[in-house]
Parts: structure tokens; C-alpha cells; sequence
């Protein structure tokens, strides 16, 4: 798909830039003898006709395929055969460049000359043609839910046996378990809310750091870690006669990561997809072909606008993460392989070329 796979010769340059000029509004012939004013034969690489009403205007375009940049006498040449043919432009495309001369004659001569090449990753729009990045499907769990120090003051003589009943189902909290603010004059949040906002945060705070799991294969992993929600002033819930006062909940937090390797190659679909770069004006163009179109299709290329906010691109190799809200069954991690959270390797991965 690079340059240097389309063409590895001058036959294949001149069909490569035929090519590029097949949009569906002109006429492209290659290798064409023209007689010029002079009565001499010359002849033409690629030659464009475009018909617009009762006029018909002629470009002519010569291939460099070389191994050095084309110098002025060549465009002193272009010059001459437009003026001896009556073309309307005259351009040169070449795949190493231009030398500074031939630059400064092509602006005075109103010669167009295009560089060809490969396009920057930039210019595919980062981070490249490939994309080669891993998706992290995160989920968190409440388990062994334990009320530490938990103190009970009763307003009867005798303190009945008191139950906290808390339960959490895959769309949150089933139990509803309110607590007293903190004037104590009436309630505030439930202790299940309380809950989720600390695993949230808990899940949230494991992953400071950025790795993969399994090498990089598509996998699903479940860890299990120790995680306290300690209030400022203990909880205080209301139960019946009863108040229970709880200085801190310790559960184990479970954490659930669906990794999926997303790799992508955007030039898969085409048959090509370079870049045009007029080495005068230094406007560049994207020149593509599909392979199930007629036609190319050309675009000039503008300068990627920054990220809002400062915020880095995306680059091969990165980990992209998606935290779910809905809690996955906590039995879950019972059934399947734990692995410790912090023996997890920091490798790097091979990514794709």
C-alpha cells in the first residue's frame, strides 16, 4: 500500500499518476504524440483534456520517476512544449522532489509541480494508518460486606437483635438502608449510595496506571481488593427504637476487565491513498481510490486542529477504558480466576505495523 509497493518503476509511475487524475470530469490519455506549432512531435506522459462548453483545455504532465530531484531545465522544457502545443498548464510530478531552481522557474512559468508520497500519520489523522489499541471493558462488585466497630443505642430497656440487610443487584441497590445527616434532624443518603459512590471511586483509583492484560490477547480477568468507606462522623442508622452508629464498612471491592484488541488498517479498502504535494504553492492533497470505486477522489489536506482541552491524541498501544455502572454479580469472582491486581506485568505489547 506505501509508494514504494504501488510503483517500482517509470511505466508504473506514469499509470499511478494517470490514475491520479481519473475523477470523472477529464479525459486522461497516456504516452501521446501531439504536433506543436513548430511542425516537431512531442511526447506526452500523461495528457489531460478537459471540455468545458465550447472549449477544450489541454494539461500536460510528464513523469519523473528518478533517483535525484528534477532540476530547472526541465521545467524550461515543460515551458517551452506548453507554449508549442497551446496547453493550457504544463505540470510535473516526481517522487523525490524538486530542486530549489526548478521550484523558482515553475512559479515564473506558471508550472505546477507535484511531489508524490506517502501520507504522514499525521495526515491520516493520528494515531495513523494503523490503529493498533486495546479497549478495557471495566466493571466493579460489592462482597463481603462487614460493619466494623458497629454499636448499637436503644431508646428500650432491652435492645432487640438488629439486622442491616444490604443487597446490591446489576443495576445497583435492591436494599435501601438510609442513614441520619449530620445534624442528626432527619435522613440523608442510604448507606447502598454511600456504597456505590466507594467503589466507584475505589475502581476508579486502581487504575492510575496504564497496562495490558494476557499479552495483549482478548481476555477476561476479575480481581478482588480490600477497600474501607470511613465517613467523618460514623453512620448513624435509624432502626425501629434502635440506632446503629458504624465508624467504618470494609467489603471487598470486584473489579472486572473485558480487554479486546482493536487493530485497524485504514487503507484497507483502498487501492491507493497518497499524498499530492504542489511543491509551489505547498498546498497537499490526499489523493484515494477505493478499490470498488470508479474513480479517484482528491481532497486537499488542512493543518489537524489540537485536541480540546490540551488533551494528548491517542497513540498505538494505548489502553482506551470504560467504566459500567451496572455492578456485575459479585459470585462472579468465586467462579473464575482471580488474579493479583498488583502482579499484573507492565509489558509492552508488539503492535501492529
Amino acid at each position: 500500500m506505501s509508494l514504494s509497493d504501488l510503483v517500482t518503476d517509470w511505466d508504473g509511475f506514469e499509470k499511478l499518476v494517470a490514475t491520479l487524475h481519473e475523477t470523472g470530469e477529464v479525459t486522461v490519455e497516456r504516452d501521446v504524440v501531439l504536433i506543436g506549432r513548430s511542425g516537431a512531435p512531442r511526447q506526452i506522459d500523461v495528457l489531460i483534456r478537459h471540455k468545458q462548453g465550447l472549449y477544450e483545455h489541454l494539461v500536460i504532465v510528464e513523469c519523473k520517476y528518478w533517483n535525484s530531484r528534477v532540476e530547472r531545465q526541465q521545467v524550461d522544457a515543460l515551458a517551452t512544449a506548453v507554449r508549442d502545443l497551446g496547453a493550457s498548464r504544463g505540470v510535473i510530478f516526481s517522487t523525490p522532489g524538486f530542486q530549489s531552481g526548478a521550484v523558482t522557474q515553475a512559479g515564473h512559468d506558471n508550472i505546477d509541480l507535484f511531489k508524490v508520497r506517502d501520507l504522514t500519520a499525521q495526515e491520516w489523522g493520528l494515531p495513523g494508518r494503523v490503529v493498533d489499541i486495546f479497549l478495557h471493558v471495566i466493571q466493579g462488585s460489592i462482597g463481603n460486606l462487614v460493619a466494623v466497630d458497629a454499636s448499637a443505642i436503644s431508646t428500650t430497656p432491652e435492645l432487640a437483635p438488629i439486622t442491616l440487610n444490604i443487597e446490591f443487584g446489576a443495576n445497583g441497590p435492591v436494599s435501601s438502608t438510609p442513614t441520619l445527616n449530620r445534624a442528626r434532624t432527619g435522613l440523608g443518603k442510604t448507606i447502598e449510595e454511600y456504597l456505590a459512590e466507594a467503589a466507584q471511586k475505589g475502581l476508579e483509583g486502581a487504575f492510575t496506571q496504564t497496562f495490558t492484560l494476557n499479552g495483549g490477547a482478548e481476555c477476561t480477568r476479575y480481581f478482588v481488593r480490600p477497600t474501607n468507606l470511613i465517613p467523618d462522623i460514623p453512620f448513624a442508622i435509624p432502626r425501629g427504637p434502635n440506632l446503629i452508629m458504624v465508624p467504618k464498612f470494609s467489603f471487598d471491592l470486584g473489579i472486572k476487565i473485558s480487554q479486546s484488541r482493536i487493530t485497524v488498517d485504514r487503507a484497507e479498502k483502498y487501492l491507493f491513498a497518497l499524498a499530492v504535494e504542489n511543491c509551489v504553492n505547498g498546498k497537499v492533497s490526499s489523493a484515494a481510490r477505493e478499490r470498488s470505486a470508479p474513480h479517484t477522489i482528491l481532497s486537499e489536506l488542512r493543518p489537524e486542529a489540537p485536541p480540546p482541552g490540551g488533551e494528548a491524541p491517542v497513540t498505538n498501544g494505548s489502553v482506551l477504558r470504560v467504566f459500567l455502572k451496572p455492578l456485575f454479580p459479585f459470585e462472579e469472582t468465586a467462579q473464575r480466576e482471580r488474579v493479583d491486581f498488583d502482579a499484573i506485568p507492565r509489558n509492552p505489547i508488539p503492535l501492529a505495523e
